[in-house]
């Protein structure tokens, strides 16, 4: 059975899908798409409110409310004085893109700067409910609590629109449609410069290495560091197969056929090494796949796991790996 949170957080990454896209509107200039903004503003009333802000409403906040939360006050209280806040946003957004559109006008900096402040809002709400209410409910929560949770969240499905039957797909639909006629989901590297990029992978306390669709070796990290398996820029640009000792061509063929067929998504083996077989290592490899699930490659990481094998217990402590 799925975890309420996992459901809820589920529909906050749609929910930051579709702000971020808005977002994106919001610093065009000229060419302000008030038929996307206005699709987008559709789906956060009808998919963020009526259907997500609901199932908080309805059947999480009460029961949170019976196990000892305070409704009138406290993170519940605030989250639905919050949830009053977006629902009238959103309200006085969609008449004003309405008019917008009918008459043909551009749109405001009173009408940009109310999206912008929505967006505000909807982002910070979304982070106290993750990162506070959330694990304050998995807290208090029982096991029988989060059957019934999930059991009543399917119950409210069936009062949607076509019976809750495709609702979810039909909006996944729609943010899928519009990402790609804007030109895809929200890259975050897009604005960090390659030298940046380049120190956060070789920072990772791992070997990572990608090869493209077609087998070849692209690119390695940590390249002029010390590696557990040494390696030389004379490997990019050849195939992975002339990479690896005879004897073990055969599984790496195998690993790579079934994740370009997609039967397979991730393959990992560990192995003791060193002189004295001080170290552990894990290595993994990944199917590195497209939105749409099209084969791009594969990233195999190898990092050594006997530090973290000797971890017991917790410590909140600062300390080095």
């Amino acid at each position: 059975m799925p975890d309420w949170t996992e459901e809820l957080m589920d529909d906050h990454g749609r929910i930051e899908r579709a702000l971020a896209m808005v977002e994106r509107q919001i610093q065009r200039s000229d060419d302000f798409d008030v038929v996307t903004v206005g699709a987008l503003l559709e789906f956060l009333f009808e998919y963020g409110d009526r259907y997500h802000n609901h199932k908080e409403e309805a059947a999480l906040f009460p029961l949170l409310g019976e196990r000892g939360l305070p409704t009138e006050g406290g993170p519940i209280a605030v989250m639905l004085a919050e949830h009053d806040a977006e629902r009238d946003y959103l309200q006085k957004l969609l008449l004003t893109t309405l008019a917008i559109r009918e008459h043909r006008q551009t749109p405001t900096k009173e009408y940009r700067d109310t999206l912008s402040a929505y967006i505000e809002l909807t982002k910070s709400h979304i982070w106290k409910e993750n990162d506070i209410l959330y694990p304050m409910g998995r807290r208090v929560l029982t096991a029988t609590d989060k059957e019934a949770l999930i059991a009543q969240f399917r119950a409210l499905d069936q009062k949607l629109p076509y019976s809750g039957v495709g609702y979810v797909e039909r909006w996944e639909n729609l943010l899928t449609a519009v990402e790609t006629a804007g030109g895809g989901r929200v890259d975050l590297l897009a604005s960090l410069p390659t030298d940046t990029v380049r120190a956060m992978l070789d920072t990772l306390p791992v070997e990572l290495t990608f090869i493209d669709a077609e087998d070849t070796v692209r690119f390695f990290n940590r390249v002029y560091e010390k590696k557990i398996f040494p390696r030389t820029l004379s490997v990019v640009g050849r195939k992975v197969q002339q990479c690896h000792p005879p004897k073990s061509v055969h599984l790496v063929n195998r690993i790579l056929s079934e994740m370009k067929s997609g039967a397979r998504h991730s393959a990992s083996f560990w192995i003791p090494f060193g002189e004295y077989k001080e170290m552990l290592l894990h290595i993994s490899y990944y199917a590195v796949r497209d939105p749409n699930g099209i084969y791009l490659g594969c990233l195999e990481m190898t990092h050594d796991i006997a530090p973290y094998r000797a971890l017991e217990g917790a410590s909140r402590a600062l300390g080095d790996m």
